[in-house]
């Protein structure tokens, strides 16, 4: 009986050591599957790393180029700039702009009588475009029709080159002949249909000189669209003003920062 348990025994711990042997054959395999996705999972990762290193290299050429263009870009508007800057002092060569004393003649009554009627010279300041004077009020007596008509032709010329130099278009088109010069009215627009040949759209015009033949509030109109065009151009170059200002003063002001660079809140204390 000892015999049989013993052989018992060994056959009981043979299947023991058969089942050991077993898992530890499985185990094996699994492992063998693991290395092999942690080698494709390398291999995967080294081809991402090589290919994020080559993305690294092309970024870096990307920006070698990319501040290659800046300094050409920086170069050219340093050298538009400069060009805006010279073409705007031949302007101001030809229409200089000053202020200065004019006296105006005004009547003084003696003793409440009309018969006794004396003429004084009161003077005051008043902006000039070459040479010519350019009252706040264009309407004002003291200064004669053909003073104001060149006046104001003298100040479109400056104002529709200036926004040429400048590229800065202007929302009302300025028609420019010297003393009978004008401005057109986009939004005030009529359509005429034509003879078979479409359709031809026309805009108002106003005037930019002063004559009898001109209306007050056609004149007035024109003067309004013209400081429309120039705060356009003071507002796109950040220039500071006040809209009571002469359209002399507006002008000066934008040279002012355009060419000599002088600091916008010492130019708007002018």
């Amino acid at each position: 009986s000892e015999v049989h348990l013993s052989s018992q025994k060994l056959l009981r711990v043979q299947g023991e050591v058969d089942e050991l042997r077993r898992l530890v054959q499985k185990e094996q395999i699994l492992l063998e599957q693991e290395q092999l996705l942690v080698l494709e999972e390398t291999t995967r990762l080294k081809a991402i790393m090589s290919q994020v290193e080559q993305l690294h290299g092309e970024i870096e050429e990307i920006n070698r180029a990319f501040g290659i263009e800046r300094v050409h870009i920086f170069r050219s508007n340093f050298r538009l700039e400069a060009h805006r800057i010279s073409l705007l002092q031949q302007l101001q060569f030809v229409f200089p702009i000053k202020l200065i004393p004019i006296d105006i003649p005004q009547n003084i009554s003696s003793f409440a009588s009309s018969a006794n009627v004396s003429t004084t010279n009161r003077t005051v300041p008043q902006y000039t475009i070459a040479g010519v004077p350019l009252p706040n009020d264009v309407h004002s007596p003291s200064v004669a029709d053909d003073q104001v008509s060149s006046a104001l032709g003298f100040t479109c010329h400056m104002v529709a080159l200036t926004s040429k130099y400048l590229g800065i278009s202007m929302r009302y088109p300025i028609v420019c002949k010297f003393s009978r010069s004008a401005i057109l009215d986009n939004e005030q627009r009529r359509i005429i249909s034509g003879n078979g040949n479409g359709h031809k759209t026309t805009y108002a015009v106003y005037p930019l000189f002063r004559e009898r033949v001109v209306e007050r509030e056609q004149l007035d109109r024109g003067c309004e669209l013209l400081n429309r065009n120039l705060e356009c151009l003071l507002k796109m170059r950040n220039v500071e003003f006040r809209k009571d200002w002469n359209v002399l003063a507006k002008i000066d002001c934008l040279m002012i920062q355009l060419v000599e660079g002088e600091d916008i809140a010492f130019a708007a204390s002018r």
